[in-house]
């Protein structure tokens, strides 16, 4: 079976200004470019509980904390990269790293809610120009092996600062670090963010395409509207009891995402480059492939609302216990991540299947152990299950990611990058609010452990699911 070209072809590339490779300390100091950024995301998560307190937040407004920050940056993301591709991607990713800092500085010295959520807000928006650069720097300074093994570690960076991000995010909170609380969780932001700066600047090549691309404006307003108007209804929606507003909102995006799918469609028939051209998503490998990972990050997004959820709640750990129960996870999938570019290479396709096969068997387990002890569940009695999942995704999601970008030229590889990350924010942030909120309708009127049941059985499904659909990415012995 042979990849599909796209019937209309692709915009002019042009060649890359500066093709010098990545030295392995370049790698890191790109990997801690997204390091931060998904610290940030999940460890604000374990830290609401003093936000509200402090702050005297509502629900709702404590919501807007995470939304505020999800949002624009999986709203502005695809603009990040394609300013990177045409503007020089560690110029911009410096400039994110800018501005992240400054943004957590002021998030930080919030003194009230509602100073915490714009400052939230301009920090999305600074990961937004951030992140995308980081895959698009190993797309263009890497090849062959060494690119599938630079992106299983930046696979591997995603998933192990999500536990991180418990781990350290409950420590500094509970630890109350000269009197900072939760606003120590930001201040880290600081010193953190100038050593990457510092090392991106010294090791990692600059990289651009040699002619740049005009900013299509209409097309980043309808991609970020249609964004906000979906994700922040459903985000919100439960929290704060489904006003029409949020009603009103949903029903505005179906036209809104038409209108942009419209703009992009008419643009590139009159010879323009829209923001995401459709041409980019009649290649075979992202358009399967951004298929197969919006219900992965769905049913993972999910997942650790629920878990975490629970583990806080109905077993009483601490934040930093659910860090540690996660750690199996964590090990596992940084282990597979590292393995799973060889194991394409000689397997192909298949490896996506087993990983998201073993996957959902670990949540079959996990779900068991769960309900068997359930209420008082510890770390003893989900480290089987956990160990299973993260293997089955480090097998998954690294591949995945190097597969989906493996067409994408190079001179548009930010471009493709912001889009693969816009999927990841998004549905990473629907999964949460839409399996999150089966499990706490279910857990009102039944067991607690029956609703945790169901909903990672749901998830277990989706990655049933993901297997079947992974087979259609490229033909079996094609490497990522």
């Amino acid at each position: 079976m042979a990849l599909r070209t796209p019937t209309r072809p692709l915009p002019a590339s042009s060649p890359e200004t500066d093709q010098r490779e990545l030295s392995f300390i370049g790698l890191l100091a790109v990997l801690g470019a997204v390091l931060l950024p998904i610290l940030s995301f999940f460890s604000v998560n374990v830290a609401l509980g003093p936000i509200g307190s402090e702050l005297d937040a509502s629900p709702g407004m404590l919501q807007l904390v995470i939304a505020g920050y999800g949002v624009p940056y999986a709203s502005l993301v695809v603009l990040g990269g394609r300013i990177g591709d045409g503007r020089g991607r560690r110029r911009l990713m410096v400039i994110g790293l800018i501005g992240f800092i400054i943004t957590s500085i002021g998030c930080a010295l919030a003194q009230t809610p509602e100073q915490l959520v714009v400052a939230r807000v301009l920090q999305g928006s600074a990961a937004a120009l951030t992140t995308p650069q980081v895959l698009a720097t190993i797309h263009a300074t890497t090849k062959g092996e060494r690119r599938g093994r630079a992106v299983g570690m930046y696979g591997a960076t995603a998933g192990i600062a999500t536990v991180l991000a418990f781990l350290v995010g409950g420590a500094l909170t509970s630890s109350d670090l000269p009197g900072l609380g939760w606003r120590s969780v930001f201040w880290l932001n600081v010193p953190v963010g100038l050593l990457v700066i510092a090392a991106v600047i010294k090791w990692v090549p600059s990289t651009s395409a040699a002619k740049k691309v005009p900013v299509d404006i209409l097309g980043t307003l309808l991609l970020a509207s249609s964004m906000v108007l979906l994700v922040l209804p459903v985000t919100e929606g439960r929290a704060v009891g489904w006003p029409t507003w949020t009603w009103v909102m949903l029903a505005a995006f179906v036209p809104v995402a038409l209108a942009f799918a419209w703009s992009q469609w008419s643009a590139e028939r009159r010879g323009s480059i829209p923001l995401v051209p459709p041409a980019l998503l009649r290649l075979r490998t992202m358009a399967v492939g951004l298929a197969v990972a919006a219900p992965f990050f769905a049913g993972f997004g999910g997942f650790m609302f629920v878990y975490a959820y629970a583990a806080q709640g109905s077993a009483g750990m601490s934040p930093w216990q659910v860090g540690v129960s996660l750690t199996p996870l964590a090990v596992s999938f940084l282990v597979a991540s590292l393995l799973s570019a060889r194991l394409v290479t000689k397997y192909g396709t298949a490896t996506l299947s087993f990983g998201a096969l073993l996957a959902a068997a670990g949540y079959v387990v996990l779900m068991l152990q769960v309900a068997n002890a359930w209420p008082q569940f510890d770390t003893a009695d989900v480290t089987l299950g956990m160990l299973m999942v993260g293997l089955g995704q480090g097998l998954l999601m690294p591949p995945l990611f190097g597969i989906i970008l493996s067409q994408v030229p190079t001179a548009q590889g930010g471009l493709g990058s912001g889009m693969l990350i816009t999927t990841q924010q998004m549905w990473l942030g629907l999964g949460a609010a839409l399996v999150g909120s089966l499990y706490l309708s279910l857990a009102e009127g039944a067991a607690g452990s029956r609703a945790f049941t169901v909903t990672v059985g749901i998830v277990a499904a989706a990655l049933v699911v993901i297997a079947g659909l992974s087979r259609f990415l490229v033909p079996r012995k094609a490497a990522a």
